[in-house]
């Protein structure tokens, strides 16, 4: 009798193995198991049959699994990219609006800033930035300012130095500047016209490549005159030919130097005294002609008429050559006297111009003809060009000038030489040359700077008035005359009168 629990009854054959047909017999078991090792035998049948069950669904739950496995890990590799975008704009979007605030800024917007608000790396790199901006800010304003005060004193100097461009051209005297390797820095207006010089073939050039013979020994001889003198400036009177005629200067050289000595170059400032010494020369020669004349002519004329009626009287008495060689002599001489003191007499009462319309070719060929009849042997070639307008002339005074320098011409070449007179005219200019050649023996350079000078003669019979009268009488004239080579020999005197 069982009262608690459960009989369990197994059943084998016998052998242990064999199948029901083959068993010899069978063995049952009986066994008597409690309340609880029923329970268990129970707990564990259940667990076998879940087991077989859960056997059963094993695929499909590993297949949910993988599922599910598979979407947490996409799951997670969308969260990964998602915040490796985020990230990366957190830092790339400032770097590209720093990208683009410094190309902004390179285009000149200074005024450009960020507006991004963060406490790492790009936080303190995009401050960096602004700060940058608003110091290249700050300076671009402090450079145009400082620009603006430069342009304003840029323009405050170039009004000064124009005007003092204005004043060294319209001043008189001429002015040259030469800084410390000799060079020439400036030169105005009226020192090209004295010395005969053009600005564009001398600037920054040292004037001993621009000057050349006696020119240049001169400028070295002054130049040496400056550095050996003590004082700051010198005056030192100058004589030289400019394009064959004489010219007087008188040069104020001052050395320039800066705070601590050292020589900067020089100023020279030249003052033209060829016309004054010229009218102060005419003067006392005038002067001189007069009383010379007037002491010199009155005892003439006793002179020479006692040594006519010397020889009238005792010609006949003494029968000597000597007296009438002596006699004939004073009373040539007394002529060749008178001639002179006649020639002073004139050149101190010369008149002034009185110009009137005449025509210039008229006295040209007038004064030719008077020596082609006096030398036959000279040859003669006159040049007159057509239409040759009528000028403003002294007709007398012209056809003097004219036979004084056709005289010269004469004396100065052989009894088969050859004078030449050509007149040429440009309407552009309104001037009229006169060219009077000859072909003898020429004029030095050394005469050629004296040679307008009163008292000053290459004859050894002449006074040497007759180049002074035409000197004179070109200058009344509003013209000038110069000396100059012809080629291949001879002399030329060259003379430029207004139209």
């Amino acid at each position: 009798e069982i009262v608690d629990g459960e009989l369990l009854r197994t059943i084998g054959a016998v052998p242990f193995g064999a199948t029901p047909s083959e068993a010899k017999g069978f063995l049952v078991v009986c066994v008597h198991m409690t309340a609880e090792l029923s329970a268990s035998m129970k707990a564990i049948a259940r667990g076998f049959e879940e087991y077989q069950q859960i056997t059963l669904l094993k695929q499909p739950i590993q297949t949910f699994y993988y599922i599910t496995l598979s979407l947490v890990a996409l799951l997670v590799v969308f969260c990964s990219v998602w915040l490796g975008f985020y990230l990366a704009k957190t830092i790339t979007i400032p770097i590209m609006k720093l990208a683009d605030g410094t190309r902004r800024v390179a285009e000149g917007d200074l005024n450009f800033s960020l507006d991004i608000q963060a406490d790492d790396e790009i936080g303190r790199l995009v401050s960096a930035f602004n700060q940058m901006t608003r110091d290249l800010c700050s300076g671009r304003e402090q450079l145009e300012l400082s620009a603006q005060m430069l342009r304003e004193q840029n323009i405050e100097i170039e009004a000064r130095r124009r005007y003092m461009e204005i004043v060294l051209k319209n001043v008189s005297a001429g002015v040259i500047t030469l800084d410390a390797k000799d060079a020439i820095n400036s030169i105005n207006t009226s020192a090209e016209r004295m010395l005969g010089l053009r600005a564009d073939n001398i600037l920054d050039r040292n004037y001993k490549d621009i000057l050349s013979g006696p020119q240049q020994k001169m400028a070295e001889e002054i130049m040496a005159q400056v550095f050996a003198s003590k004082r700051a400036s010198l005056e030192i009177p100058l004589r030289i030919s400019i394009e064959g005629r004489p010219r007087s200067f008188l040069a104020y050289i001052n050395a320039l130097q800066d705070e601590a000595g050292q020589h900067l170059g020089l100023v020279m400032v030249i003052d033209d005294l060829t016309e004054l010494e010229k009218a102060q020369r005419m003067a006392a020669w005038r002067e001189v002609a007069r009383r010379i004349a007037h002491e010199v002519k009155n005892p003439l004329t006793p002179i020479s008429l006692s040594a006519q009626r010397l020889k009238r009287k005792y010609s006949q008495q003494i029968n000597e050559t000597v007296f009438d060689d002596c006699t004939e002599m004073i009373i040539n001489h007394v002529e060749l006297i008178r001639n002179l003191v006649n020639e002073f007499s004139a050149f101190a009462r010369f008149p002034t111009a009185d110009p009137k319309p005449s025509d210039l070719s008229s006295i040209i060929e007038e004064t030719v003809a008077l020596y082609k009849e006096g030398h036959p042997a000279i040859g003669f070639t006159v040049r007159l060009p057509e239409n040759l307008p009528r000028m403003n002339l002294d007709r007398q005074q012209i056809k003097q000038a004219l036979i004084n320098l056709v005289d010269n011409a004469v004396a100065a070449i052989r009894e088969d030489g050859h004078i030449s007179i050509v007149v040429s005219s440009d309407p552009i200019l309104k001037m009229v040359r006169l060219e009077v050649a000859d072909d003898g023996i020429g004029i030095s350079n050394e005469d050629k700077i004296r040679l307008f000078e009163p008292n000053f003669s290459t004859k050894k019979t002449g006074m040497g008035l007759g180049l002074t009268i035409v000197n004179s009488i070109i200058t009344d004239h509003g013209g000038l005359i110069s000396a100059q080579d012809n080629y291949p020999k001879g002399a030329k005197f060259v003379i430029e009168l207004p139209a």
